[in-house]
């Protein structure tokens, strides 16, 4: 198979056929994306003809489920969703101009980030000169690198991860967060001089964070060292108002969080963070952008200064 070259792409790709490709991966069908686009059959046919002679090769195969991405529609679908995320956050860019904004930063944030942080992220932020508009998510660490991946995120703070060098991702250190069990002020009374009593903890109401989490997994890594079934969990959630509710209505309710957010959770349910200490480590917290990120000067600036501001924090 040849290989189309940039000069023979940049003469004769154009971003509409990246949008083209993109609905037809959605709706699976010809005759779905002719609708949805508001154009014809034969329309959506030709001009996929026009894209697949433009990069040599077929990217969709038909088969009893509609239409199927060859290896390469695979590969140029996957580009197609990251130049039309660029386009896309270009327009919302220039619109922020109009405001009188700079542009945007689209930041993520895992939820076990505590006021410190928070606080820290917000000074640096608001003060910059001239001003940006901001948009924040809230959710993951691995949904948090996969927007940063795909261009729908900036930056994220998180969770380091391990696959950073292949993802094109680059990863700047902040801190460190050590787990702490923290259970409801009944439940700790009876707990508080027991040591790591892992038969008196399984039999409590447990909280976990979703499946999907670092400290998740590092739970269930907690209970199988210690010899001890993994509980099921009463309620899987990481929200900081439905832990403090939780925490403070339920007597026997026990969960794991990292350091900081630990007290946080504590001094505003009621409950305790025990004194035993967890032989565990989590994945550190850090910043996530893509090497080539555009704005990669103003994230950095922001890691620096969130470094600077745990270092200064009393």
């Amino acid at each position: 198979m040849s290989a189309p070259t940039l000069q023979h792409l940049a003469l004769r790709l154009k971003l509409r056929h990246f949008a083209l490709l993109a609905e037809l991966d959605r709706q699976r069908s010809v005759s779905r994306a002719a609708q949805h686009l508001g154009l014809s059959q034969p329309t959506v046919t030709r001009a996929l003809g026009e894209i697949e002679n433009i990069f040599m090769t077929a990217l969709f195969t038909r088969s009893r489920r509609g239409l199927e991405p060859t290896a390469a529609g695979a590969l140029v679908l996957a580009r197609a969703r990251v130049a039309l995320a660029d386009a896309e956050s270009l327009g919302q860019d220039l619109a922020a101009l109009g405001t009188g904004l700079q542009g945007r930063l689209r930041l993520g944030v895992i939820p076990f980030l505590s006021r410190v942080t928070q606080d820290a992220v917000w000074q640096h932020l608001l003060a910059l000169r001239p001003r940006l508009g901001f948009v924040v998510e809230e959710a993951t660490t691995h949904a948090l690198v996969q927007a940063v991946q795909a261009r729908t995120l900036d930056c994220a703070i998180c969770r380091f991860t391990p696959a950073s060098a292949e993802a094109g991702l680059a990863q700047q250190f902040l801190y460190k967060q050590e787990p702490r069990l923290v259970v409801s002020r009944a439940a700790a009374q009876r707990l508080l001089r027991r040591g790591l009593d892992w038969e008196a903890f399984v039999s409590l109401r447990w909280i976990f964070p979703p499946a999907d989490t670092p400290i998740r997994q590092m739970i269930h890594s907690i209970f199988a060292s210690a010899g001890q079934p993994v509980p099921v969990p009463m309620l899987e959630a990481y929200a900081h108002k439905t832990l403090v509710s939780v925490l403070r209505h339920m007597p026997d309710a026990i969960t794991i969080l990292p350091d900081d957010i630990a007290q946080e959770v504590a001094d505003a349910s009621g409950a305790r963070v025990m004194p035993q200490r967890l032989q565990w480590n989590l994945p550190p917290v850090g910043v996530v952008r893509l090497r080539d990120a555009a704005n990669a000067g103003i994230v950095d600036a922001l890691t620096e200064g969130l470094r600077r501001a745990r270092v200064a924090k009393p």
